[in-house]
């Protein structure tokens, strides 16, 4: 049976978290604290993620919320495990199944995902489900060269991030939505606007990380500037290293990352089905 996790004792619903994550492929371990800002802070709902009970025990776990992007109400899958004694019992199955029962009763147009792109288990379900994959997203450094010419000059402009919305695709992942970034900067040339980015700001292992989650031009053709712009960001933000988290690689930019040089730790593709 689902219990909403608004009905079960948060512990529990972090140790049956952390108990389907525990052989992921990238394991993730957390504590309420954690939790709890996952889910605040991607707007998810405690009313309709759910723990999946069998017999008294949880064997399974699914954080789900529901948005409106560009006129398209989704619901998004924000985490979704099996713990290790219940695998292969048709547990994943059911935590989709109930997910799109509950995208259906909301009228929701797509229900939405994200999956490892070497998750070959994960990825057949999702196809059997009928799930389609709609773009390929990387999570990965930019490595910047160590020796650079004099750099442009560039400022930027804090946004608000309805302003950004406008020039999001339907399918920005949810989790990068400027909705969801730190900080939500337009950049200029000298007065020359030139695009804007959207990102977030961690310390990971005493380092300060600028984590990038979009980033528009609006002439493709000055995608030579991307370096001296992300460079002088970094500068501006006092980070020690840029990184990408989702980042759409089908966007034209991505391209020019990739010339600056991106070490992937990892592709993820996203899923969707029509409701």
């Amino acid at each position: 049976m689902f219990i909403p996790i608004e009905e079960v004792p948060f512990q529990q619903v972090v140790e049956t978290w952390n108990q389907g994550f525990s052989d992921y492929l990238l394991p993730i371990h957390v504590d309420q604290e954690a939790l709890e800002r996952r889910i605040q802070s991607f707007n998810l709902s405690k009313k309709l993620s759910a723990v999946f009970s069998v017999d008294g025990e949880f064997a399974g776990i699914i954080l789900l919320g529901i948005q409106t992007f560009q006129e398209t109400k989704v619901m998004w899958v924000g985490g979704m495990a099996v713990v290790p004694n219940y695998r292969r019992s048709k547990v994943a199955s059911k935590l989709i199944d109930y997910a799109e029962s509950l995208a259906i009763e909301n009228q929701c147009d797509h229900l939405i995902l994200e999956v490892i792109a070497t998750n070959e288990r994960a990825k057949q379900l999702y196809e059997a489900k009928g799930f389609q994959r709609v773009n390929e997203l990387a999570v990965g450094e930019i490595m910047f060269p160590t020796v650079s010419s004099e750099k442009n000059e560039f400022h930027f402009k804090s946004v608000s991030s309805k302003e950004v919305a406008g020039i999001e695709k339907q399918w920005t992942p949810w989790q990068n939505r400027s909705v969801f970034s730190d900080r939500n900067y337009e950049f200029y040339q000298e007065k020359s606007k030139i695009g804007s980015i959207s990102f977030n700001l961690a310390e990971e292992s005493d380092e300060k990380v600028l984590i990038i989650k979009q980033l528009h031009l609006l002439k493709i053709e000055d995608r030579s500037l991307i370096l001296d712009m992300l460079l002088t960001l970094k500068e501006q933000e006092h980070c020690d290293t840029v990184k990408l988290a989702n980042f759409d690689m089908e966007m034209p930019v991505y391209a020019e990352l990739e010339k600056i040089g991106v070490a992937l730790q990892l592709t993820q593709f996203q899923l969707a089905k029509k409701c």
